[in-house]
């Protein structure tokens, strides 16, 4: 018998216990949870995800009470649900994560902490409407607490509950319709904690923005209109701009406009309704419109034409415009809108953003940006001649005889090009290459000493970074100052290079005895051959 209770004990074993394993897998780790919030008020929607769980369905408590349970574990054993933070007194408070598996691995917390918040209601009323806040996330039994209309602390207090909850009434006291907040302090608890909750005495109209320039689109939302109410009317300085607005069924509405072209300065929004509503019911709003002026286009090169469309400007305003402090000759008269039009060409620039100023005699004034695409070239550096370098107009014995055939013969002609002027070089002006999109040009100026006013040379549209002076651009002894600028292809110049001095010599002391020392040789040789070969004929005769 002992022995058949065995076997039978070993059967139930082997068939059981893999069954067992499979229904709950041995955890390979530790369960974690995380939750999106660690912190709120009661009532805060938080996401919790768990993780490492082994079971097949989880519970969630709160403080160890049970406030959500069968919460689906997947495969992989993961989890994600919603909680609403219950009500709760301050401070931290523990969530806990639990499956069914029974695996003391399978159980996970993180820590959440309560604050204080009140609750407003209702939202929107009028003068004598009974108000009620009630108060969440205190202190267990907190005493003496407070609440504020306006900043005006009332004469009501509450003492708060085991879970921090307590609740006052108050009659909206005699105040101007529109917008108002409520809080709530105590001896430990700042208003800064609780902060300022939206109180709306009705009927009231909010506009948002209350500034900006015309075209602006502002946003009005109506509060305590009638259910249902139709005919909600806008006004702009007394004139209707829209009409017909229906309020819905707790007597709101929302719409939005532009705001129309006018002139600078205050300007009234007014709101009514049907009879329910009728004019002056609803407090009217000050809307300041501010100059503004557009480019069209708002970015290009040098010559482009732009137009300024300005609007807020004074009736009659004389307007002037000016470009990166620069003032333009497009000039314009606002009309009785305000609103004014001019068109210019865009000078040169050195920089990307370009500031445009609209400036009128009224002291009214506008800006925009203009986006250069282009913007103008850097300087060159100038490399040779350096800074007082002496140059020969003659610097061989060659150059005398080949300068004095040319002008006094004209037998022999030097080629001539938009680099090189003609007769043999006497320097090469070297400068270095600047870098800018598209194809660069060159200015070379040379002027007699340091006057730049006094031009002596002006060479244009060079393609190299060099040019080879020749006898021909400069011939006479002097001292001569030389800069060079940069010129892209919509005609952004640069500015000038640094000027560097240099001197002009004719001809050195060396050069000019053996100029003349030379020819005479060259004479006498030719002279006595021809007394030989004469001899030689009369000899033979």
């Amino acid at each position: 018998m002992h022995s058949k209770s065995l076997l039978l004990f070993s059967v139930l074993t082997t068939i059981l216990l893999p069954l067992l394993f499979l229904s709950f897998p041995i955890p390979v780790h530790a369960a974690n949870v995380t939750i999106s919030l660690t912190s709120g008020t009661v009532g805060t929607s938080i996401s919790i995800k768990g993780s490492g769980l082994s079971g097949r369905l989880a519970t969630i408590h709160w403080d160890d009470q049970i406030i959500l349970s069968k919460i689906p574990i997947s495969e992989t054993g993961e989890l994600t649900c919603n909680l609403k933070v219950p009500p709760a007194c301050r401070g931290n408070h523990i969530i806990k994560i639990t499956d069914d598996s029974n695996w003391t691995g399978s159980t996970a917390s993180a820590t959440f902490t309560v604050l204080p918040g009140i609750e407003v209601l209702p939202r929107i009323g009028r003068t004598y409407t009974t108000v009620t806040v009630i108060g969440n996330g205190f202190a267990a039994s907190e005493k003496d607490i407070r609440i504020t209309w306006d900043g005006t602390v009332l004469p009501t207090s509450a003492t708060a509950n085991h879970l921090g909850i307590w609740g006052i009434n108050f009659d909206v006291p005699e105040t101007k319709k529109g917008e108002h907040s409520i809080s709530a302090f105590s001896s430990s608890t700042d208003v800064s904690e609780i902060g300022e909750h939206r109180f709306i005495v009705a009927p009231f109209a909010k506009v948002e923005p209350t500034s900006g320039p015309v075209g602006t689109e502002i946003k009005i939302d109506g509060f305590g209109f009638r259910t249902g109410e139709d005919g909600v009317t806008i006004t702009w300085d007394g004139e209707i701009i829209l009409c017909n607005i229906v309020a819905g069924p707790d007597g709101t509405w929302s719409t939005t406009l532009s705001i129309p072209p006018c002139t600078p300065g205050h300007h009234t929004i007014g709101v009514y309704g049907s009879s329910f509503t009728p004019k002056g019911i609803v407090p009217d709003t000050d809307f300041n419109v501010v100059p503004h002026i557009e480019l069209e286009p708002a970015s290009g090169n040098k010559g482009t034409k732009v137009t300024v469309n300005g609007a807020g400007f004074t009736n009659g305003e004389a307007i002037t415009l000016s470009f990166e402090g620069t003032t333009l000759e497009a000039k314009a008269i606002a009309d009785n809108a305000g609103s004014f039009s001019a068109a210019f060409e865009v000078p040169q620039s050195r920089v990307k953003d370009n500031k445009v100023k609209a400036m009128g005699n009224a002291g009214n004034s506008a800006e925009a940006i203009f986006i250069t695409e282009k913007i103008a070239p850097l300087a060159p550096t100038l490399l040779s001649p350096k800074q007082g370098a002496k140059l020969e107009t003659f610097d061989s014995v060659g150059d005398v005889f080949f300068g004095t055939a040319k002008r006094l013969i004209g037998i022999i002609a030097f080629r001539d090009s938009r680099q090189q002027g003609l007769g043999p070089p006497i320097a090469t002006f070297d400068w270095s290459d600047v870098n800018a999109e598209g194809k660069v040009s060159y200015t070379l100026q040379i002027a007699r000493g340091d006057d730049l006013s006094s031009q002596a040379l002006l060479k244009e549209d060079l393609v190299d970074s060099e040019y080879t002076l020749s006898r021909n651009d400069i011939l006479t002894k002097d001292i001569y100052s030389w800069r060079v600028k940069a010129v892209d292809d919509v005609g952004n110049e640069s500015p000038w290079s640094d000027v560097q001095e240099f001197e002009v010599i004719p001809m050195s002391n060396q050069i000019l005895i053996l100029s003349l020392v030379i020819p005479i040789l060259f004479i006498a040789t030719i002279v006595a051959v021809g007394m030989l070969t004469w001899r030689r004929q009369r000899i033979k005769r």
